[in-house]
């Protein structure tokens, strides 16, 4: 008989009660048989079957399970906003530092309860949480851009760098000229420790050279560890005199990637889609107030970045067919990773921990809307209706 398999439980619970309320061997007799003729049973197997003390009629039941850590969610999310809404992946790591950090600023109240709860949560779980809260980021897309006998003095580098060793720089220059490259614009001067991912940001209106090595020279002055190496790109900008001439009086190793190999300088790129793009965007800045409010920007954003917003680093791969397997190291913000080389210089490492103490991620961030929110509001007036 063609039945479905919860067909013959609903079946057989029902003949199981009617077997257990019957008093006479024939009434039993009779329902065995039934059992028998119905499913094709051996007949002391009905008779197990009939006896079994298991309840067979069941309906299906949906587990619902509660809802874990409710309590923290307000909290993680509080968290979250002030680390500018990373993945899981990095926020884990510095969940409960950066809570306690926002308790002590009075952002947020950490009771032991949402303390515990925001200590136990492991990352999957953060990960599904995560995902049903709304992010504000938003992407935008790409517009375009563009060397002389003085590349033959700067050799072409394309190597694995000195994990240990920080003080080598990444350099580019990002434009800002809204998909036209007629007349003068503004430029972000982007600049990367490959090591440790600290960056720096600083804008110039135009690119000739002696304004780019100018804000070079000053990032340099003013950066936290021993500088040994630079390395650029193939721009003109990077590619001059004063460049060549500052490099060997200061006993830097010059060096310049590939043409045409982004790669090269892997890591100043994904500094200027992470902190430059999806920050300012794509639009035109060709005034002098333009440069001085992307620099007021990129103060706020250049210790909020380097001071609490948490990196992965990529420490393996592994190629099976056509994926590509990575392998992170645990998420770390810029400085913390400068500390742990223990390359920072004590005037540095106390400037950046007195920063750390006193700073408010929370209200960095929204210094930081803030400025995109002026200068978004001030460029949409320039443009007219």
């Amino acid at each position: 008989m063609g039945m479905s398999m919860s067909s013959r439980r609903e079946y057989l619970g029902t003949m199981c009660q009617r077997y257990k309320k019957a008093s006479t061997r024939e009434e039993k007799s009779k329902l065995i048989d039934e059992v028998v003729n119905t499913f094709g049973y051996h007949r002391k197997y009905a008779i197990q079957a009939l006896n079994s003390s298991k309840v067979v009629l069941k309906k299906a039941v949906k587990r619902c399970r509660p809802i874990q850590y409710i309590q923290a969610l307000p909290a993680i999310q509080l968290v979250w906003e002030a680390l500018d809404y990373p993945c899981a992946e990095r926020l884990h790591p510095v969940l409960v530092s950066t809570a306690e950090l926002l308790s002590t600023h009075g952002e947020l109240s950490l009771t032991p309860e949402i303390r515990l709860q925001i200590s136990q949560i492991s990352r999957a779980t953060l990960a599904r949480r995560l995902k049903r809260m709304p992010s504000p980021k938003s992407g935008r897309a790409l517009p375009g851009r563009r060397s002389n006998n003085l590349l033959t003095k700067i050799p072409v580098a394309c190597y694995d760098w000195n994990e240990a060793e920080p003080g080598a720089l990444e350099i580019d220059l990002v434009e800002h000229n809204g998909g036209s490259s007629f007349g003068i614009y503004a430029y972000t001067l982007d600049v990367v420790d490959v090591v440790s991912g600290y960056s720096r940001r600083r804008a110039i209106l135009g690119h000739d050279q002696a304004g780019v090595h100018r804000e070079l020279a000053a990032i340099i002055k003013d950066w936290p560890t021993p500088v040994w190496c630079l390395h650029c790109d193939n721009g003109s900008e990077f590619i001059s005199v004063n460049l060549i001439s500052f490099c060997q009086k200061n006993n830097l190793t010059f060096t310049r990637s590939r043409p045409y190999k982004k790669n090269d300088n892997a890591h100043v790129e994904q500094k200027n889609l992470q902190y430059v793009r999806e920050i300012v965007g794509y639009e035109r800045y060709d005034t002098p107030e333009a440069v001085e409010w992307l620099n007021q920007v990129y103060a706020c954003l250049d210790p909020y970045a380097n001071l609490f917003l948490p990196m992965r680093k990529v420490i393996a791969k592994e190629r099976c067919r056509s994926h590509v397997y990575k392998k992170f190291d645990i998420a770390r913000t810029p400085f913390q990773r400068l500390v742990e080389t223990d390359s920072m210089t004590l005037r540095a490492r106390l400037t950046h921990q007195n920063q750390l103490k006193t700073g408010n991620p929370l209200e960095l961030h929204r210094q930081l809307e803030k400025l995109l929110h002026k200068g978004s509001s001030s460029l949409q007036e320039a443009i007219g209706p």
